[in-house]
């Protein structure tokens, strides 16, 4: 009886050993514009909150070649961690219907972090640098290298001992926009 259940378990261990040997690694989304933002965004693991903060303010159909090009900056998940705990909750666990309520908290975040237009950095320094987003205000960009920026809200005072935000890595292409990777999300006024 005890070899019967060493040799199932060893034969158990054998195929689990055989199915690991197997697994694909993920491959890397290409970022050429090929694939579109939303699909871009939930398979690159340091955005998950973001694409969170898009599906919970109900800006999803705001993306997609039918509704034109979008630019958005696209903040690491650590950059959120400053927010209000329900925020957070939010964006690590969003629910799969959001109330009004909900799509409140996260609507503002999300619309002070979009901007309608593919707009990589050679657009954004033909429009002298300012960026108008989905909630009319104007992000004023200023270039720190060739895919780095720092971001600035027009008439909002940065708050003393915040770090700014900035654009670590720009100009990530989709096939309905762009996404410009940043430090942190620019909080609305």
């Amino acid at each position: 009886m005890i070899a019967r259940r060493h040799a199932i378990g060893a034969g158990g261990l054998a195929l689990l050993l055989a199915a690991c040997q197997n697994v694909v690694p993920q491959r890397a989304l290409p970022e050429d514009g090929t694939i579109d933002l939303l699909t871009l965004l939930r398979g690159k693991p340091e955005h998950r909150r973001f694409a969170n903060a898009l599906a919970v303010a109900g800006a999803t159909p705001r993306l997609g070649l039918r509704s034109g090009a979008v630019t958005l900056f696209a903040p690491v998940n650590e950059g959120f961690d400053g927010l209000p705990a329900p925020v957070l909750a939010l964006l690590d666990n969003p629910p799969g219907s959001p109330t009004e309520a909900q799509r409140a908290l996260v609507q503002p975040i999300v619309f002070a972090n979009a901007a309608f237009g593919l707009l990589r950095f050679q657009d954004i320094a033909a429009r002298r640098n300012t960026v108008v987003t989905w909630d009319r205000a104007r992000l004023q960009v200023r270039p720190t290298g060739g895919r780095t920026a720092t971001l600035a809200r027009e008439g909002v005072t940065p708050v003393a001992g915040r770090a700014p935000v900035t654009i670590t890595r720009g100009d990530v292409l989709a096939s309905d926009g762009v996404f410009h990777v940043t430090n942190a999300p620019v909080l609305p006024g």
